[in-house]
């Protein structure tokens, strides 16, 4: 046989012993080495003289982290550190195979086999674990991880501090049990536009806490994809901004509210009725824009001081909100002028009534601050689209509307 013949070949295991990649060695009962191949050289970075001068005990005890192995009582199979010539340490998988010679052990057969990048692996696994744990503990945020259904299976201690939940009372339920139904359906619209490549995304939206109160998350979204591109789990980040949101919406009040009568602003007044002009214009809708302008208003600041003519537009605010009903756009203008947008007209004549409704509310007496005061309105109106299909237009021609009215109730008086 061709392999009997190899093997039957001067220095055939010489070769084999030599050339092998994993380190081999023969030892004595003592454990001393009596020979050793090249790998074993390279694995631990000694000279033939030197390794032959050495034992097993030794190269063991020299790694501090072997104490409890020696050469002879070490396993048949062991996993052990051995520290190179250099300082650093070698991880082996050693095996040990007895030489037995008439009956009586004279040594052993040891091979070593190099593990130290798969432990070496092992370890910064454990290590990026570990840094994930300490991340998730120590982040102001909250961290986790939802399946495919959106089954929460990960959520950071740090839950706790910020919604009131323990893990264990989040873990296993289902993310939308914990969020309003308009921040599931922003987030569901969110995962539908994804695109196919698309794996990271970020929304804001509220989460219940524990109490019953809602806070504001901004959460950024990581998708981890199978092959088919399917999301398998959604990776998450949620940071508490109900701070941030709610100082926002103060801003957004004042840039848009008037500071006296809590009405919409002229600004705002503007921005919703040009919106909507600008959504009318192909349609065959009539809606029209009325300006109210205060008379006697300036002899009650002038006689009372301005904190009384604050307090009589705030009820004039009242007033107009009770008339007009929530169908209507009502706003201070500006001074002692207010606007109303209505929309949709469908007869002019009912227009007119509502106008002369206004008059008699506010034209009835006001008592404030043991003060009985009366003012009446001066009203002017003008249509989209026939009289302007802009803002700035319709305004215009309202307010010439109004300068008629006020003439008008002049010459009679």
């Amino acid at each position: 046989m061709l392999q009997k013949d190899l093997l039957d070949q001067a220095g055939a295991l010489q070769y084999l012993f030599e050339s092998h990649p994993d380190g081999i060695c023969i030892v004595d009962v003592e454990g001393q080495f009596l020979y050793v191949n090249a790998a074993v050289l390279t694995m631990f970075g000694y000279k033939q003289e030197e390794i032959l001068q050495t034992s097993l005990d030794q190269l063991f005890y020299s790694s501090s982290v072997n104490s409890d192995n020696s050469g002879r009582n070490i396993k048949a199979r062991s996993t052990l550190a051995i520290r190179h010539k250099k300082g650093f340490l070698v991880y082996v998988r050693l095996t040990s195979i007895p030489l037995v010679s008439d009956g009586q052990e004279t040594g052993s057969f040891i091979r070593f086999e190099d593990i130290t990048q798969q432990v070496n692996r092992s370890k910064g696994l454990l290590d990026i674990q570990e840094m994930f744990s300490f991340i998730s503990e120590k982040s102001q945020n909250i961290i986790s991880s939802t399946s495919a259904d959106g089954i929460f299976t990960y959520i950071s201690p740090t839950v706790e501090a910020l919604l009131g939940y323990t893990p264990e009372e989040v873990i296993g339920k289902p993310a939308a049990s914990f969020n309003p139904p308009d921040t599931n359906k922003k987030f569901q619209e969110h995962r539908n536009s994804l695109f196919i490549d698309q794996d990271t995304e970020r929304f804001t939206g509220r989460v219940r806490h524990k109490n019953g109160e809602y806070r504001w998350f901004e959460t950024t979204a990581e998708y981890i994809r199978d092959p088919s591109g399917e999301i398998i789990q959604t990776i998450s980040v949620g940071r508490d901004i109900t701070d941030r949101k709610e100082a926002e919406e103060k801003i957004m009040h004042l840039a848009y509210r008037d500071s006296v009568t809590d009405l919409p602003n002229r600004r705002l007044f503007k921005k919703r009725v040009s919106l909507l002009l600008g959504e009318s214009k192909n349609e065959q809708h009539v809606h029209a824009l009325m300006l109210l302008d205060l008379d006697g208003f300036k002899y009650v600041n002038d006689t009372f001081g301005h904190d009384v003519g604050d307090l009589l537009l705030i009820e004039v605010a009242k007033r107009l909100i009770h008339t007009v009903g929530e169908e209507d756009f009502v706003a201070r203008w500006g001074g002692d002028e207010f606007t109303v947008f209505q929309v949709n007209i469908e007869n002019r004549s009912d227009l007119i009534s509502l106008m002369e409704r206004i008059k008699d509310v506010i034209a009835e007496p006001m008592i404030i601050s043991d003060h009985t005061l009366c003012v009446t309105a001066s009203i002017g109106i003008s249509f989209f689209p026939e009289e302007g299909d802009t803002v700035e237009a319709l305004f215009k021609n309202a307010d010439k509307a109004m300068y008629r009215a006020k003439k008008q109730a002049k010459n009679r008086a």
